[in-house]
């Protein structure tokens, strides 16, 4: 990680992962999507990973992923 700070100091870095990926690991449904927050939104939000910030930050920060 030092590294990366170190490189940042100096420089732009482009990162690309598979977040995507990593979360579809999870098996989340529409509720985990929802969270409390957009529980009565009108339209079908699953799949819709930004949220996952909000709903569920744990799986967001998870260093295992």
């Amino acid at each position: 990680m030092n590294s990366i700070i170190k490189d940042l100091q100096s420089r732009i870095l482009v990162l690309d992962g598979a977040m995507g990926t990593i979360i579809q690991t999870y098996d989340l449904n529409e509720e985990d999507f929802r969270g409390d927050k957009f529980k009565d939104h009108q339209l079908p939000l699953k799949g819709n990973n930004d949220l996952l910030s909000i709903t569920k930050p744990e799986i967001i920060k998870d260093e295992e992923s």
